[in-house]
């Protein structure tokens, strides 16, 4: 009875072993097709994409851009559907942005927090704001007004009553 129930139990994680490893075999041949792929674009580096959007001719290579940039799963939702009315709005990546605007006059960048930058990108008409890589606020660009700040200042406190000294 012991010697079945052995049995049995070595069969069915024999079972679940062989099929855990056909996923994982399946999926490391998927990756392989994406990261070993042929061609110009799929050896780009990604800014780069992102910029050369905004001068391309044909519809042929703006495709072609979008499904390299989409398998790096650089473009939001927001992007998709901006990026062709050249058009920037909250939400979208900095990369949509490049490829709406193509690349600005100045960018100015700062460290708020670890591993957390925020940029102000300098255009014709507007400034935009990025946070990590996401636009997060947009301002017009009007002659006699400053650009948005980098830092903020800290308000002053009042010190706590109850840990008065």
């Amino acid at each position: 009875m012991k010697n079945n129930i052995k049995k049995a139990s070595l069969a069915i994680g024999l079972i679940i072993t062989a099929v855990a490893t056909t996923a994982v075999q399946a999926q490391t041949e998927a990756a392989k097709r994406v990261l070993e792929r042929d061609g110009a674009l799929s050896k780009a580096v990604t800014l780069d994409l992102c910029v050369d959007y905004s001068t391309l001719k044909t519809d042929e290579e703006r495709k072609l851009y979008i499904k390299e940039l989409d398998l790096r799963s650089q473009l939001s939702v927001a992007d998709h559907k901006n990026i062709d009315l050249h058009k920037v709005v909250t939400s979208m990546t900095m990369c949509g942005m490049y490829m709406s605007l193509g690349k600005p006059m100045a960018e100015k960048s700062r460290q708020i927090r670890p591993l957390t930058f925020k940029t102000v990108h300098v255009y014709p008409d507007m400034y935009y704001v990025s946070q990590s890589g996401m636009i997060v606020e947009a301002y017009p660009r009007k002659e006699g007004t400053m650009p948005p700040k980098l830092v903020h200042e800290a308000p002053e406190v009042q010190e706590s009553p109850t840990l008065k000294k």
